[in-house]
């Protein structure tokens, strides 16, 4: 594939703009195409990628606290704290404290949510090789967290 045409939609090519060779500007026309597959999956039942993530790893691991899910999730601990805060709005999430720790455990709703999560990953993956190739979104997804981790101190 050609530079000019790296921009893919739903299996359509767009052309490539002046600024197509930049990481930057790539980077985020990827990240605005999946994070629109990824919220369109979740949005059915309320909630955006990064809620999702956070859930199962809440559901996965109760009582985490949020430093843990910081790092889990290469958040800040402001985002930790805001997502949570939505998700307890939600009541999918509560946090517990223990002394000055806090902890977080899913509610029975949240647990009740998890199998929908799950299938909601399941079709976002499939989505992504549908469009991609399974080979294609496999390694574009090891070089992408390579990416990430050379270039950010704080992964």
């Amino acid at each position: 594939m050609t530079e000019e045409q790296i921009l893919l939609t739903a299996g359509e090519e767009k052309t490539a703009s002046r600024f197509s060779a930049c990481l930057l500007f790539s980077a985020n026309a990827l990240a605005r195409a999946i994070t629109a597959i990824g919220d369109e999956e979740f949005g059915r039942f309320g909630l955006c990628y990064s809620h999702a993530y956070l859930l199962c790893e809440v559901v996965a691991q109760p009582g985490i606290s949020p430093s843990q899910l910081s790092e889990t999730l290469y958040l800040t601990p402001s985002t930790i704290t805001r997502l949570v805060e939505k998700l307890e709005l939600k009541r999918l999430v509560r946090r517990e404290s223990e002394g000055k720790k806090t902890l977080i455990f899913p509610t029975p709703e949240g647990e009740a949510l998890q199998p929908e999560v799950s299938k909601a990953w399941d079709q976002v993956g499939a989505r992504y090789s549908q469009i991609l190739g399974d080979t294609n979104v496999c390694q574009l997804t090891q070089q992408v967290l390579k990416a990430a981790k050379t270039l950010g101190e704080d992964f």
